[in-house]
């Protein structure tokens, strides 16, 4: 299927998703084709969602800007998502990542020219609906025994015998005639009555009764997702057994503890045996860093997450001493550059899609998905801002006369307070100036640092404090 291959590859490497790839994508045709209106009906949602503006820059777009698993959420819903994830066997926070990313672009393939089509083609609905293997039949021929005439019974009477009485014979003739009449009808008799006997039927032949529905031969790799979120161990996968499910669950609360393990795992014919089931409560003494994601699929194990490519590696080496040379190792997509990467590319598309006329909450709305990933401690503009920076100083200065806006810094509750302010404080004056250079007049901003005072998500967790950590902007006068 020539129109979604280059998708297909596209989120397979990306996520790590391997075979599960063109399934997700098909899980998308089915979000599309389910919707009430089918592709018009969804893009309907997503405008009434506040996405109109994203969903005008997919139409005809193949390279469409992903939009956010926040976003994706307030349209579809955390339940519909989290079904397709256990029907796929995916952690939720990836199939929901994913899918941000995939929808638009699929919008993209579907809307040649920008045109909403009033039904889908040919080819992608031989896609969604891939026709069923051949059927063998099997052909029943009934055997029938041959019919056999019966002959009907003849009733016989036997001529009465003419008495003619001759003075001159011997004695005998008065009994000879009876007798001879009378062996006459006895041989009649016994002839007639065994013609009249059951003819013995050939048994029907019994058809044997159909063989059993051959087992599935699996075709897609046992797998486990498991992420550490500050020690909350969530998991989710798909198995071929029983046994193989509750293995895992029993290892995984062993080394973690019953109460801070979540998740399930699905029991599907088709998944093939787990090569890594061996070692696997061994190697999990492993996987106790904050924030990483560990994949086990087939016979391989791919590491990532909100962890450095040092503690990775260092993992990564852990596990090959533990499941020696039968498994292959890799690395899960950089998921906070992915993060980083998708955040700044929907700003720009927005930035760019602003119409004429646009005011400052227009501006400011479209800047708050940006992120600036400042390096721990520092105050320094990551290179990778540069340019959103730049976007958005064009902007700024295309506002009305004496409009200003705030630039908040804020971090997470990590450390000491005070020190959390003043770092805030730099870093929102190191974004003024960053703007400043582009050309905006120093009296459209101002700075100020909020320490850990404003969390928008929980700093229990890994990635919560990972979104605390951000630069905000705000109307002050418009």
């Amino acid at each position: 299927m020539t129109l979604f291959d280059g998708l297909i590859n596209d989120i397979a490497g990306r996520f790590g998703l391997g075979a599960i790839a063109a399934p997700l994508l098909r899980e998308g045709l089915h979000l599309i084709t389910g919707a009430p209106g089918g592709l018009g009906g969804l893009l309907d949602q997503f405008r009434k969602a506040g996405l109109g503006d994203a969903v005008g820059s997919w139409l005809g777009n193949r390279e469409a800007a992903p939009i956010s698993a926040t976003q994706l959420e307030s349209v579809l819903g955390s339940t519909a998502l989290g079904t397709i994830a256990s029907r796929l066997g995916l952690a939720g926070p990836t199939t929901t990542t994913a899918l941000g990313y995939l929808l638009p672009k699929l919008v993209g393939l579907l809307t040649p020219g920008g045109n909403v089509p009033a039904n889908l083609s040919q080819e992608v609905l031989g896609f969604l609906n891939p026709p069923p293997p051949p059927r063998t039949t099997t052909r029943v021929v009934e055997t029938v025994a041959p019919r056999v005439a019966v002959p009907q019974r003849v009733e016989y009477v036997a001529p009465q015998p003419v008495r003619v009485e001759h003075h001159d014979e011997p004695h005998m003739g008065r009994w000879l005639w009876p007798l001879v009449g009378a062996l006459g009808l006895l041989g009649l008799g016994s002839y007639l009555f065994s013609g009249s006997q059951p003819v013995p039927r050939t048994a029907p032949v019994v058809q044997a009764p159909p063989p059993p529905a051959p087992i599935p031969v699996p075709s897609l790799p046992a797998r486990l997702a498991i992420s550490n979120d500050d020690g909350i161990i969530r998991f989710s996968g798909a198995v071929h057994d029983e046994e193989t499910r509750n293995s895992i669950i029993a290892a995984l609360r062993a080394v973690y503890g019953a109460d801070r393990v979540q998740g399930d795992i699905a029991i599907d014919l088709n998944r093939g045996a787990a090569p890594w089931m061996l070692n696997f409560r061994s190697a999990l003494g492993n996987l106790r860093s904050p924030g990483l994601q560990a994949l086990f699929e087939g016979n391989s194990i791919n590491l990532g997450g909100i962890v450095n490519d040092a503690d990775r590696d260092r993992i990564s080496t852990s596990l090959r001493g533990v499941f020696g040379s039968g498994i292959v190792f890799g690395s899960i997509a950089d998921r906070v550059g992915s993060l980083i990467t998708d955040a700044n590319d929907r700003v720009l598309s927005n930035l760019s899609s602003l119409r004429s006329g646009f005011n400052a909450t227009d501006l400011v709305n479209a800047l708050n998905l940006s992120i600036v990933n400042f390096a721990s401690g520092s105050s320094d503009i990551p290179a990778g801002a540069n340019g959103l920076l730049a976007a958005a100083a064009a902007r700024i200065k295309q506002l009305a006369p004496g409009t200003v806006i705030e630039i908040g810094g804020h971090t997470d509750n990590t450390g000491d307070a005070a020190a959390n302010v003043a770092l805030s404080q730099a870093r929102a004056d190191a974004v003024r100036n960053a703007l400043l250079k582009a050309g905006v007049d120093p009296a459209n901003l101002v700075a100020k640092g909020y320490g850990s005072a404003q969390p928008v998500a929980s700093n229990d967790l890994l990635e919560g404090r990972f979104r605390n950590r951000r630069i905000e902007y705000r109307v002050v006068r418009s």
